[in-house]
């Protein structure tokens, strides 16, 4: 019946008109940074019964800046290298024949051996974390030439063959097309990022809400997830806050009327609080309670998270709920659910040192001021590093991630002990063990596994479980490689 068109808007007025009676000419005209402007941002849009838009919008008012926005000028914020190398877009497939169910999943896994764990993982897209799990599994074969999977994984070669093979051997891109068993963009960052950790942090690209959560490092994110390589749930806390979140909505882009988390404009600006140990557990804590509460409404109620989030916003503006949302609201118990943001709104910004609440007009206005501040802190040579241990180790001083700089001192990896029956202690930090196992692999002088490793330090302390995960990444970072036995692994 028509076209459906969206538009963007701006209206612009006269800074200054010389009237003809009353100003002499060589008076000057206002300051035009000193003029204000109003912007208003679709906030939520619903179809009426006639076809209509009823649309709701978030105003803002104040000082246009250079990126035709309001307020706080983002648009000269600088990237902090404290944020440096911590976050990561999940894998691309290029083919959905490397995505099976549950129950292929376990039978390739009964067929190939334990060995199979690796290459065998849970995936997860936006879709199964905003509304319900699809429980999909990806083939991941990183690291493997075409060859290896044949010998060591017949079962999945040929689910392969017949699944992934014909869709790539016709893609256009020629590294697809030669590479057809191998994922799109493995993403190896995405990789060291979680070695050693539990879980990382994950949030949807573009997605109505923000909303940060908690993934098992056991799940691989698929491509329009971003993920951030943080276990600790202060992280989570602050990333969840008001204050990361109106600066992201602001920061970042939209698509239609979705906003987009991008993590140059969102991410690596922002800066995070630097507090003592009794804020950060205070954060820390109530994340923990809204990240569970969150996954025990989804597990017990199969409640998708952008219904909980909808039924939040209607509260905080005072609409009418209807039928459907009062029952999800008792079923999923939304009000604890804002109750939660809220409280820990107030701890973020106590651990700032700001005073709550505020505009999300204040909230631009702090947040563009600590950035300049830490950013000369930085020109001093002042990084407050976000995690100290993986990034002073792991990522270049201009800013770009490394394969993995794991050598450990100037003049290369220290040597393994010598002494007979001496064995190595097991470091205390994740790069020092990379830089450990590494240097350990290319002592031997044969092909060598996980637990030959392992025997090397002091085993009560380096489990073979961890050891094989840091052969693979290494293997997929191309600093070891595989040997033709299966598990083994050479410099």
């Amino acid at each position: 019946e028509g076209a459906a068109v969206r538009i963007a808007m701006t209206v612009g007025a006269l800074l200054y008109e010389l009237p003809e009676t009353g100003m002499a000419k060589e008076s000057p005209p206002p300051d035009p940074s000193a003029l204000s402007g109003d912007l208003y941002v679709v906030s939520n849009e619903v179809t009426t019964p006639d076809g209509s838009a009823d649309v709701k919008f978030v105003h803002f008012r104040g000082r246009i800046g250079s990126g035709i926005n309001i307020g706080a000028e983002l648009e000269g914020m600088a990237a902090l290298r404290a944020n440096d190398g911590m976050t990561s877009m999940g894998i691309m497939l290029a083919g959905r024949g490397f995505i099976i169910d549950r129950k292929t999943a376990k039978s390739f896994l009964k067929a190939s051996g334990s060995s199979a764990a690796i290459i065998i993982r849970p995936i997860r897209n936006g879709k199964d974390l905003l509304d319900r799990c699809r429980d999909a599994w990806v083939i991941d074969l990183t690291g493997f030439a075409e060859e290896e999977v044949r010998r060591q994984f017949p079962v999945v070669y040929q689910h392969m063959l017949v699944h992934v093979k014909p869709e790539r051997t016709s893609n256009r891109d020629e590294q697809f097309r030669e590479k057809w068993w191998l994922l799109g963009r493995s993403r190896p960052e995405v990789r060291t990022l979680t070695l050693g950790l539990s879980r990382y942090i994950a949030t949807v690209e573009t997605a109505k809400h923000r909303i940060f959560q908690f993934l098992n490092t056991d799940i691989l994110p698929e491509h329009r997830l971003i993920m951030f390589g943080f276990d600790d749930a202060y992280f989570l806390g602050v990333l969840s806050s008001r204050i990361h979140v109106a600066f992201a909505l602001a920061a970042g882009g939209t698509l239609e009327d979705r906003p987009v988390y991008n993590k140059t404009r969102c991410f690596d600006p922002f800066p995070f609080p630097d507090c003592d140990d009794a804020r950060k557990k205070a954060i820390r804590s109530l994340a923990e309670e809204l990240d569970a509460h969150r996954k025990q409404a989804q597990a017990k109620h199969g409640a998708g998270l952008t219904d909980m989030y909808n039924v939040v916003e209607k509260i905080r503006a005072n609409e009418p709920l209807t039928a459907e949302e009062k029952e999800l609201h008792d079923r999923a118990l939304i009000s604890t659910l804002k109750q939660l943001h809220d409280d820990l709104d107030a701890a973020v910004a106590t651990a700032y040192g700001w005073p709550w609440p505020m505009t999300d007009a204040e909230i631009l206005e702090h947040v563009v001021a600590l950035n300049a501040e830490r950013a000369r802190e930085e020109e001093r040579g002042n990084i407050r590093w976000l995690r100290p241990d993986y990034q002073t180790r792991n990522v270049k001083t201009n800013g770009t991630q490394t394969a993995l700089a794991m050598t450990g001192e100037e003049n290369g990896p220290k040597k393994p002990a010598t002494k007979a029956g001496e064995k190595q202690p097991w470091p205390e930090t994740l790069a020092a063990r990379i830089a450990a196992v590494e240097t350990a692999v290319r002592a031997a002088r044969a092909p060598v596994t996980a637990k030959i490793i392992a025997k090397q330090f002091d085993t009560a302390r380096a489990p073979v479980a961890a050891v094989a995960e840091i052969l693979e990444t290494l293997c997929t970072l191309g600093r070891i490689h595989r040997a033709p036995a299966p598990g083994h692994f050479i410099a």
